[in-house]
Parts: C-alpha cells; sequence; structure tokens
C-alpha cells in the first residue's frame, strides 16, 4: 500500500481498532492476505495494520477474550464477497453466517484466526479492506443513538432498510444500532478519536455510561475505554 494518505486529526472520527489474537504473527498475515491490509511494525514494537483505503488503523492485542459472539461487529469492505468467503475457509477460518440484504446485496460473518467474528460487506470499485461499517447492539434503539449523539458529532439518519444509521465525523465509517443481535463479552475495541478524552469522559458518565479504562491523564496523547448504556465496549483516543 504505497502512498497511503491519513485523514486529518477530526473529532467524531472512527480511527482505530484493537482486534484480539493468540498469534500475532498468524492473525497478521491473515487480514493481509484476505484485505490487503498495510503491516507494520511501530516504533514501540508493536504490528500494527492500516486498512485497504488507509483511513482506519490498529493493532492486535494478545489477553482478552475475542469477539467470539456476534454483538458489536466490525464491517470490511470487499469487492467480491463470494471469492472473499472462498480464501478465508482456504486460509483454515470459517464462515458464521451470510445474510441477504436486499435484491442483490448480501453481507456475511467469518471468524478470524482467534476467534473474532466480524463482517464482509460487498461493494466492488476500490474499497477492498476498507473497514466501513459497524453495527452497535441495542435493546432501545432510540436510548441509544441519543447517547451517542451526545458524546460523538455523527451525522444520524435512517437508511433504506429503515433502520437508525450513522456516519461518522468525516463520513468514512458508517454504521447502524441493531437490534436483532445482543452486546456480548468481547475484547475487540473500536476507538473514536475525540479532541478532550477528560471532557468525553465526563459527558460519557452523564449520560450513562462507564469508564472500564480510565485515561491515563496525558495532556497530549490519551485514551481511555467505556461501556455503552447498552454494555457495548468501546474506546476513545485524544492526539
Amino acid at each position: 500500500m504505497a502512498n497511503i494518505e491519513y485523514p486529518k486529526v477530526a473529532h467524531g472520527r472512527i480511527c482505530y481498532v484493537e482486534i484480539p489474537a493468540q498469534d500475532i504473527n498468524i492473525s497478521s498475515a491473515f487480514y493481509q492476505k484476505i484485505f490487503g491490509w498495510n503491516i507494520r511494525t511501530r516504533s514501540d514494537g508493536r504490528i500494527a495494520f492500516d486498512d485497504g483505503i488507509g483511513k482506519v488503523s490498529g493493532t492486535w492485542v494478545q489477553g482478552r477474550e475475542p469477539a467470539a459472539q456476534p454483538g458489536l461487529i466490525v464491517s470490511i469492505m470487499v469487492d467480491d464477497i463470494e471469492a472473499t468467503m472462498q480464501a478465508i475457509i482456504s486460509a483454515g477460518c470459517s464462515i458464521v453466517n451470510k445474510i441477504q440484504i436486499g435484491e442483490t446485496e448480501f453481507v456475511a460473518w467469518f471468524a478470524d484466526p482467534a476467534g473474532n467474528v466480524l463482517g464482509l460487506y460487498q461493494h466492488p470499485g476500490g474499497g477492498h479492506g476498507k473497514i466501513c461499517y459497524l453495527e452497535i447492539p441495542a435493546a432501545d434503539i432510540n436510548k441509544s443513538v441519543e447517547f451517542y449523539k451526545a458524546i460523538f458529532p455523527w451525522q444520524i439518519r435512517s437508511d433504506n432498510h429503515g433502520n437508525a444509521a450513522f456516519d461518522d465525523v468525516i463520513g468514512n465509517v458508517s454504521g447502524m444500532w441493531a437490534g436483532h443481535v445482543k452486546p456480548a463479552p468481547s475484547g475487540l475495541v473500536v476507538y473514536t478519536m475525540v479532541d478532550s478524552v477528560a471532557e468525553t469522559v465526563e459527558k460519557i458518565v452523564a449520560h450513562g455510561g462507564a469508564i472500564v479504562k480510565p485515561p491515563r491523564g496525558n495532556s497530549k496523547e490519551d485514551d481511555a475505554i467505556f461501556s455503552d448504556p447498552e454494555g457495548n465496549i468501546m474506546g476513545i483516543g485524544q492526539e
């Protein structure tokens, strides 16, 4: 992935994903082979990735339970869902579910080498490997929508299937609130960029969320992990 154009810092941008792994070399090789992710070594020695268009980054972490039950679902865009499913199976992993959401539109869930369940979304045209979509489980969708509206400046809308949906602040990652799945214990954490972790933590608590991992107190670069009112685990990061 030459000439990666990293996006500018933006409050409300979904920017980073931590993926549980048993063997980081095996997991990173899987995602590089299937989705073409750029794999690199950070200055601290950790293996990191940039997605297929270089706008969402992340890393693999050990010592966390995998996201083995469908709950908070991160989806990756692919050119050909059938070919990608076959590549996943050939790599020794499995397809958990395939769902038709339109006459010619399909999504699928797969289990990666560590057992994490992630999604596939077919959209031909140059976005193969892009982290593109996030399903947030919610028993009370209106309540969950109001929580995220209070925390992040996401654009809230209705998608073409009548669901409450959102776009992050730069329109790179979209998503919806899903009543058909329940929050499940997960070590997979999706981070949203914020101007101030300390101020965002106050908003989270004031609107019914809870802090799982408190901020470190670094005034320049900081992060925290929180639980939303439905029990979904999410992260915030400050640069």
